[in-house]
């Protein structure tokens, strides 16, 4: 609405303007006189519905100091309610969940070593944490030991492909950062 005042003012101006100017532009003082018209009728336009929206928005307060509900419950736990106004439709509300809301771990020095849901603390954001495994020095370790004992032909080497012997890093999967790293030794 203020644009379109602020528009009309301004083609008020120009027509004024050139109104006193005579300058025999005669198509340009009538397009801009039929701008102005439209500006007046969008004018209109935004003053009804802005005056439809508060009645309607009155409306709605008043609807919701005036009912009076009455409460019903059944086995399931489910709830029906019902107002004595007419034309009000019945409103079914379901009960909570029955298994508990999911585990968000603010403390970065307790993460699992599994993704979890936690608040990156570079951008904020609450995530799913991704993890990666990479080789730690008990993966060496029980290689050499593995070697040591025996295992010298290519057995050694099966704790490379064992994530239990690496460590997990914990990486925020928007920003890229990591967040912690879980050393097996």
């Amino acid at each position: 609405m203020q644009q379109l005042l602020e528009r009309k003012k301004f083609l008020c101006i120009l027509k004024e303007l050139r109104d006193s100017a005579e300058f025999g532009q005669r198509e340009e003082a009538v397009s801009t006189q039929k701008e102005i018209d439209s500006v007046d009728v969008k004018l209109k336009q935004l003053s009804d519905r802005k005056a439809t929206l508060q009645k309607s928005y009155d409306n709605i307060l008043n609807a919701k100091h005036t009912t009076s509900k009455k409460e019903v419950s059944f086995a399931s736990s489910q709830k029906i309610e019902t107002c004595d106004v007419p034309g009000v439709n019945v409103f079914y509300v379901e009960a909570p969940p029955n298994f508990p809301a999911p585990t968000v771990i603010l403390d970065l020095e307790k993460l699992p070593a599994h993704p979890c849901r936690t608040q990156c603390p570079e951008c904020r954001e609450f995530i799913m944490t991704e993890t990666f495994t990479s080789v730690s020095s008990l993966t060496w370790l029980v290689c050499f030991m593995t070697a040591v004992i025996g295992c010298v032909a290519g057995c050694c080497l099966i704790p490379f492909c064992v994530d239990s012997f690496k460590s997990i890093t914990h990486r925020c999967p928007k920003c890229r950062t990591s967040l912690k790293t879980l050393k097996k030794l």
